[in-house]
């Protein structure tokens, strides 16, 4: 005992973390166990444990490895870790420093899809209300794609074949592999910023779920929802589901099919145009020939009404002329009457006004004669 040598705590554990990091076996290792006791921190490293039915192991997940997860791990969810095992000076305890996270049992992607379909749709990125109609007459499309795919030859052909005047922008941007999904945002936000475009087409060709997975990524799906020009999800085949199509303003089952949803047809629209100008020239001639029957016949009733009105007003005319000729003096002349006046040049109506020797004037229809009152004859 007396050539003992004594260390102090601190050197053991820096002695036993030096043991377990030369362990090629530790130094990278896959284990599998439930997560318990688990903890989000603030600073964005994950700290839980690892356990089963006989032990448990502490880990932790620095931020720099976090943002690779593409699921949300929860206490009691079966997981397989991949890490290193060290031990924490401080405490003393050794626990796994993990870089990497899959759920275990069940797909890693396929749980990372539900998981985020369920989160943005929470948020509303998924409502139908925040979708737009696609423009009807769209004359630039934008095309976000591998310019050297097979998706954007055939969005080409099928556009060009479309509408040959239709201007077509291809948009370079990965579309597999760990720094895809940056890239779709990053051309989608450049399309938005240069504005000349009506409408976007955002896809690729058909693949694994793991060369799809760029579109199921949360940075591509907010880069899609926040587009202020209307975006066609156009990923893999007919049966490929991402969550890019669930935050577009459209899905089509093919990049293919998004041409033809963006593009419309010059020749269907050239036959709709020339039915249309043949229904107005239609509608225009039977409105002409409804408008003069009308006029035609409204003269013929204003003829109508003008005739009769002047046959009653004839008729009031020939009327009054019986009435005026009754009251005129010259019917009166030509029966042998005459009007008198006397020498104050007034009427004279009654007999009894005259005198012997009144001079008095007698006017006809043709003329007038002077005359004298010699003597008033009795009746």
């Amino acid at each position: 005992m007396k050539n003992r040598q004594v260390f102090t705590v601190g050197q053991v554990n820096r002695y036993a973390k030096r043991l377990l990091e030369a362990d090629a076996l530790l130094a990278g290792i896959f284990i599998e166990g439930e997560v318990s006791n688990f903890n989000a921190h603030s600073s964005g490293h994950l700290y839980f444990s690892l356990k089963d039915a006989a032990s448990v192991l502490p880990a932790v997940m620095f931020k720099g490895h976090t943002e690779t997860l593409v699921f949300a791990p929860r206490n009691g969810m079966k997981v397989i870790a991949f890490g290193r095992l060290s031990l924490y000076e401080k405490t003393g305890q050794y626990q796994l420093y993990a870089e990497y996270l899959e759920p275990a049992g069940v797909g890693g992607l396929h749980l990372a899809y539900t998981q985020m379909c369920e989160k943005l749709q929470a948020e509303g990125l998924f409502d139908e209300s925040r979708k737009r109609p696609l423009p009807a007459y769209a004359r630039c499309v934008a095309v976000i794609t591998s310019p050297t795919g097979a998706a954007v030859r055939d969005i080409i052909k099928t556009a060009r074949e479309r509408n040959p005047s239709v201007r077509i922008v291809i948009v370079p941007a990965l579309v597999q592999g760990e720094n895809a999904a940056a890239d779709i945002a990053r051309a989608i936000r450049e399309a938005n910023a240069w504005g000349g475009a009506d409408v976007i087409i955002v896809g690729r060709g058909g693949g694994s779920t793991e060369d799809l997975w760029a579109f199921n990524e949360e940075v591509t799906a907010r880069a899609v929802a926040g587009s202020a020009i209307p975006i066609i999800s156009a990923v893999g085949h007919e049966t490929d589901f991402t969550v890019t199509d669930f935050a577009a303003d459209a899905r089509a089952a093919t990049p293919t099919a998004a041409a033809q949803m963006a593009v419309y047809g010059y020749d269907v629209t050239r036959a709709m145009i020339r039915d249309m100008a043949a229904h107005l020239h239609q509608a225009i001639r039977e409105n002409i020939i409804i408008r003069h029957t009308r006029a035609k016949s409204l003269l013929q009733n204003l003829n109508r009404l003008m005739q009769t009105r002047l046959a009653h007003e004839q008729q009031g005319l020939a009327h009054r002329e019986v009435l005026l000729e009754k009251v005129s003096p010259y019917a009166a002349f030509a029966r042998g009457f005459a009007f008198v006046k006397n020498e104050g040049n007034e009427a004279v109506t009654r007999a009894e006004s005259l005198r012997e020797g009144d001079g008095l004037t007698l006017y006809w229809a043709d003329g007038a004669a002077r005359v004298k009152v010699v003597e008033r004859a009795k009746t």
